[in-house]
């Protein structure tokens, strides 16, 4: 008799070698990737960022639920290791930096910036409020000038206005940090929107 087993949360993130092919194309056009959320980890997600939750510690940049250690993490850690080493054609060895929910204070993130180095892969999902802003590569060009540790200046209000768009609530975007120095792979230019309450998951691989 076959044994199937529930599908687990981040299940849908354990990408196949022809997936992650065809999705690092997608970043090297668009400057991000998405991968729907299936319902497994959309519960998961909502459930542990419920504020009764106990697990939420207070840190400098707001209250974390930390999920590093755990397998979710090691199966995605494993993957983001192969998105960076497909990008780059060099084997990459990657740790996370953070892989955890947090409901965040906007201390700078609220400006336009690429995630600095040694951050090499970044992985966020919106659970609750308004999704992450950005702007895709080919727009973005011309239109910020780029300041110290990744910010980015707007030189054209109305453009980045204009071209501005909103994570969806239902999918995982993954894009390339600063810790990948190669010029030739989009750093996605992004930042939090002005909203108080909001809860993402995030996790940074350098």
């Amino acid at each position: 008799m076959a044994y199937y087993t529930q599908p687990q949360p981040f299940d849908e993130l354990k990408l196949k070698p022809e997936q992650i092919q065809e999705k690092t194309a997608k970043l090297m056009e668009k400057g991000y990737f998405t991968v729907p959320i299936a319902e497994p980890t959309r519960r998961f997600l909502h459930e542990q960022s419920s504020l009764s939750n106990p697990a939420w510690r207070q840190e400098t940049v707001g209250k974390v639920i930390d999920l590093k250690a755990t397998d979710y993490e090691r199966s995605t850690t494993a993957v983001a290791k192969d998105i960076a080493t497909t990008l780059t054609g060099k084997q990459q060895q990657l740790r996370p930096h953070e892989f955890q929910l947090r409901r965040a204070k906007n201390q700078g993130a609220d400006q336009w910036h690429q995630d600095k180095g040694p951050k090499k892969v970044i992985c966020i999902a919106t659970i609750e409020g308004r999704g992450t802003e950005y702007v895709k590569r080919a727009e973005s060009e011309g239109i910020f000038e780029a300041g110290h540790f990744g910010k980015m200046t707007p030189l054209d209000a109305r453009a980045v206005e204009q071209r501005t768009r909103e994570a969806k609530q239902d999918r995982f975007y993954f894009f390339a940090g600063k810790g990948i120095c190669e010029d030739s792979i989009p750093k996605l230019v992004h930042r939090s929107p002005h909203q108080s309450g909001r809860s993402i998951f995030l996790a940074r691989w350098q």
